[in-house]
């Protein structure tokens, strides 16, 4: 009889124990650093939604020509304005792509290219680098914007894109291969 007693108390005590534990409304495994760090390295699992996302992007410099003269070089920042973190990791992982489009802004290939981006948080910035083939943007404007992968592009979920060029053979090939929208020819990217 002094065994099921001393049975029932434990039983009551370890009861009352994790009821309290779970009345606390900490979730301590996913509050951890470690847990925090962990589901950051793993990138992006899920799609993301328009009120999740929001995204700045500004030129940083000009557009140059690659040394071999076969793409169309650009350095964009980033800024996350959104609610989550920005990562090429992952299986459903977020880079920056870009379209190209005629004078008029109708795409002409909404999958022209596409770079990994580093992992950006909530409220910071990175640069990303991103280059165009040459013989795939002149005549055209090209847009930059982030896409998840196997998703969405940003434009779909109301990011705005950055619009570069148009770009344009230069009318003196002896000056330079490739012109911005002012007829000036592209520095060579360093």
């Amino acid at each position: 009889m002094r065994a099921v007693r001393h049975t029932l108390i434990a039983v009551a005590v370890t009861s009352t124990l994790a009821l309290a534990a779970c009345s606390s409304g900490k979730d301590d495994a996913a509050t951890s650093p470690s847990a925090t760090a962990s589901s950051a390295s793993a990138g992006i699992s899920t799609p993301l939604s328009a009120d999740q996302i929001g995204v700045q992007m500004a030129l940083q410099g000009s557009p140059a020509l690659s040394a071999d003269g076969t793409s169309v070089t650009a350095t964009v920042e980033l800024t996350n304005k959104g609610k989550v973190m920005l990562s090429s990791a992952g299986t459903k992982p977020v880079n920056l792509g870009a379209h190209s489009a005629d004078t008029n802004g109708k795409i002409i290939n909404r999958d022209l290219v596409h770079a990994p981006m580093p992992d950006i948080a909530v409220g910071g910035q990175a640069a990303v680098t991103i280059h165009f083939p040459v013989d795939q943007v002149l005549g055209k404007t090209v847009q930059i914007v982030p896409v998840q992968e196997g998703v969405a592009w940003f434009d779909n979920l109301g990011v705005k894109p950055l619009v570069l060029g148009p770009f344009s053979s230069c009318a003196s090939p002896a000056v330079a291969k490739v012109c911005d929208a002012n007829g000036q020819p592209l520095a060579a990217a360093h």
